[in-house]
């Protein structure tokens, strides 16, 4: 009203004033205000969609069954705005909305913004109304430049871009999301599917269908764009678009020496090497596979193993399984040496390749090499470490609870330190740690010590030493320069002496190649010791006494012991990196 009511007094003005038509002046007031009109209208074009998030509940979890691709959605952008300084194409369909930028110069010299209104129609200045509904941007420019050139003599005009018009497009089937999004013009088909979440955990990525006016004008296949990069195939969405997305139809699990494992989505592949190119391989030396497949005859599940052959052809059926099997004859096995070696570093290991096979390949020892401290780790070994750990945590925390049930009262402390026990028991990393020499004349003497190598082992061999360390239940654990004339007791004088909570009998030397003596069945005490080389520790194990109440001393005192002795092969190893 307020409008309607400022364009009667202008015209009203005019005609008190004069009988002559409005100015050039008064024109352009009523042109201004059509123009606010349009762009309060069409404001409504430029608001962003809001992307849809994944909650938990969402995700795929082990247990079910999502093709490849579908974690891909799980975390999409906050908000679905396209930048406003991407370049058009030539080929834009222009349409409500868009905003068209004129410039005039020569005679003429005008710069106007103005949205093309839902009729399709934009209103240049001083020449009136153009219909570019419908016009491609390159057809609109031809159109605008000829209607400048033909009634503004000495007048060019540059036509461009301003802000896109929104549009909206349907996704319908199994999205992850259904319904209307609001999007800008220049929007792709994958552009939806980030934002909106991808497809629904039954909802196929290789057979989404673009329907337009009601037909089918594209298949897409998000296998394209995901395994080998190629949005070539991506399309650019209309207004009023449909996007419907449909169930999956076949899908296969792919296991064993593969790049990616898991369950794809199948199309049109009848070959093993097209379903190889959905998951790779880990080596190109495969030699056989297992096919699986469910016979509708028997109807039991079949499976076969056969020789790799990439060009066999296959009728692949829905929940077949093909599981490449691991050739392990060819995979790359190594093993790592630090330390004292002429030439440190990591080595390809050779069927049967042994200690002096290493050695030699390492160039040797060097002259600080302390070939009886060498350090060697070994996987196998420490696994079987860990478990009986954790087998001994069982069996702790077993008696722990029938001492509670059987309401036995318990020291505070005393139960504290059983706790303490257990957790360091499952989290403790043992060291795997397998007593060898490095010895060049030992090894060759005597073959039982030249040891086979296996895939993982790792070497540390140190600088030869003149130390002795002190560990466990002393007052000051501490490292002391060693000196032949001093017994074990005299090295313990000088760690402070024992703590109360230590178990005098339970004191051991860990020898610089790992093995460790019980140092009261052989040994005199405060006798010199012809064990404690250089290099050496001396391990002092905590009282079991503590523990009386579980009524598992007998098991608690090698497990105090093991785990002292445990941490000095820790700390040796530590020490010598």
């Amino acid at each position: 009203m307020k409008k309607l009511f400022i364009l009667i007094a202008v015209f009203s003005s005019g005609l008190l004033l004069s009988a002559e038509t409005p100015s050039l002046e008064d024109l352009k007031i009523l042109e201004s205000l059509e123009l606010g009109d349009e762009l309060s209208e069409e404001e409504i074009f430029s608001k962003p969609q809001t992307s849809t998030f994944k909650i938990e509940k969402d995700l795929c979890t082990d247990d079910e069954e999502c093709i490849y691709g579908y974690d891909l959605f799980n975390k999409s952008p906050t908000t679905f705005a396209l930048s406003s300084d991407i370049a058009v194409p030539i080929g834009y369909v222009l349409g409500p909305g868009d905003e068209m930028i004129i410039e005039y110069y020569g005679n003429e010299s005008i710069t106007r913004r103005s949205y093309i209104n839902r009729s399709g129609i934009l209103k240049l200045p001083s020449l009136g109304p153009v219909n570019l509904g419908g016009l491609t941007l390159g057809q609109a420019k031809e159109l605008i430049n000829r209607k400048v050139q033909e009634e503004l003599i000495g007048t060019d005009v540059l036509v461009s871009l301003g802000d896109l018009r929104a549009i909206n497009v349907y996704l319908l089937g199994e999205a992850f999301k259904p319904g209307t999004y609001t999007v800008g013009a220049l929007s792709s088909l994958t552009n939806i599917l980030f934002s909106s979440g991808g497809v629904s955990k039954i909802g196929s990525l290789r057979n989404i269908q673009l329907k337009r006016q009601g037909k089918v004008i594209e298949t897409y296949d998000f296998y394209e764009l995901l395994l080998s990069g190629n949005t070539m195939s991506d399309i650019r969405l209309q207004d009023g678009d449909t996007i419907f997305v449909p169930l999956i139809e076949k899908k296969i699990s792919i296991n064993g020496a593969v790049l990616r494992k898991g369950f794809f989505e199948l199309k049109n592949e009848k070959y093993l090497k097209d379903i190889i190119s959905l998951s790779g391989l880990e080596n190109q030396f495969v030699q056989s596979y297992e096919y699986s497949t469910y016979d509708t005859k028997s109807l039991s599940r079949k499976s076969s193993i056969e020789p790799y052959n990439p060009s066999k052809g296959f009728e692949f059926k829905d929940g077949d399984a093909i599981n490449i099997l691991d050739n392990n004859s060819v995979k790359p096995n190594s093993v790592e040496l630090s330390g004292e070696f002429v030439f440190p570093g990591v080595y390809s290991l050779d069927k049967n390749e042994s200690l002096l096979d290493i050695i030699q390949k390492a160039g040797g020892l060097t002259e600080s090499a302390y070939p009886e401290a060498a350090v060697f780790t070994r996987k196998a070994i420490q696994d079987i470490e860990k478990a009986s750990y954790i087998k001994n945590a069982d069996t702790l925390e077993k008696s722990l609870i029938d001492t509670v049930s059987q309401g036995t009262a318990l020291e505070g402390n005393a139960y504290q330190a059983v706790v303490s026990l257990i957790d360091k028991l499952r989290t403790i990393t043992p060291t795997g740690r397998q007593v060898i020499t490095l010895d060049p004349f030992l090894l060759k003497s005597d073959p039982k010590l030249n040891i086979k190598l296996q895939d993982g082992d790792k070497i540390v061999l140190p600088k030869r030493t003149k130390s002795i360390s002190v560990v466990g239940e002393v007052l000051n654990p501490v490292t002391h320069i060693y000196d032949q004339e001093f017994s074990v007791d005299d090295y313990l004088s000088l760690s402070g002496g024992v703590t109360e909570g230590a178990d005098l009998n339970k004191i051991f030397i860990v020898s610089p190649n790992g093995q460790a003596y019980l140092y009261k069945n052989k040994l005199f005490l405060n006798s010199r010791s012809e064990y404690l080389l250089p290099g050496s520790t001396i391990v002092v194990s905590r009282d079991a006494r503590p523990f009386d109440w579980l009524q598992l001393t007998s098991v608690i005192t090698p497990i105090l012991s093991d785990l002292a002795v445990s941490a000095a092969a820790i700390a040796a190893i530590s020490d010598n990196n």
